[in-house]
């Protein structure tokens, strides 16, 4: 109903999607297989988010003046103050003004991934060439997978064109990732991805000392809160979580040693 209204030039440029939920990751590849074989460009947009009327125009420019991977400021769910203001981990006097509220990125991203994370998946555009074969990792279904996924984006050091204006809004919407609570199998299943993730990370990518640090005290965290709330969890008779502790010890034993670390 939404597209009706729309001109017929308009629709014939859309292709709908339709399959039964596995996931975002796996909606994301799929979108990302049809995409290879009929664009140029890939843009994220989750259905509560908006992107505001010079999005793609400031995209766009940043593709026309060589960027291969490109970013905006925007609002996180609930926020008045910009995602760049709020996190304060981007300086834009260490990058090169390109004008029109774009710049070039000449930092190191993984560590800014790592550390200070900037990139809303809705503010995000690629060329497709040259990153065809990136997907998404399935297994990650609660936490990681977007971070893996710029990651390796990174690693292949594009030129990297942001823009500090604002022009996306995310919604509330169905949150994955925010709307894990203490004392659930929500929390318990984000707790473990996020630790997968970050171990992933320190074999899988040159990190600098600093972000070394980072990721290995990220860790360490994840292994004590997977405990503590798999507690929370046996306190509220909440059996299940056995199974999962059970199965992310004996593939974590470092789990246990810092359960009972300060």
């Amino acid at each position: 109903n939404e597209i009706n209204d729309l001109s017929n030039t308009l629709i014939s440029k859309l292709h709908i999607i339709k399959q039964e939920n596995q996931g975002v990751s796996r909606a994301r590849n799929v979108g990302l297989a049809y995409a290879n074989n009929n664009g140029q460009y890939v843009a994220f947009l989750d259905s509560d988010d908006i992107w505001q009327e010079h999005h793609i125009s400031l995209m766009m420019q940043a593709f026309e003046l060589g960027a291969q991977f490109y970013f905006a400021n925007f609002f996180q769910p609930g926020q008045t103050i910009g995602a760049f203001e709020r996190g304060q981990k981007l300086q834009l006097d260490e990058h090169s003004s390109l004008g029109q509220n774009l710049y070039c990125y000449e930092k190191d991203m993984i560590q800014q991934i790592l550390v200070g994370n900037l990139i809303g998946t809705p503010t995000v555009g690629f060329k497709i060439d040259g990153f065809s074969e990136l997907r998404f990792k399935e297994n990650l279904r609660f936490a990681g997978e977007d971070y893996l996924f710029w990651l390796d984006i990174a690693k292949q050091q594009p030129k990297i064109i942001f823009s500090n204006k604002i022009t996306v809004h995310c919604g509330k919407g169905v949150n994955i990732f925010a709307s894990a609570k203490w004392g659930t199998m929500h929390l318990q299943h984000r707790l473990t991805d996020e630790l997968n993730f970050r171990k992933s990370v320190i074999s899988s990518y040159q990190l600098n000392e600093e972000t070394l640090a980072h990721v290995t005290s990220s860790i360490w965290q994840s292994r004590k809160q997977i405990i503590l709330n798999g507690l929370s969890l046996l306190k509220h008779r909440q059996w299940q979580v056995i199974t999962h502790l059970t199965r992310t010890i004996v593939s974590d034993p470092k789990i246990l040693v810092a359960a009972f670390s300060h």
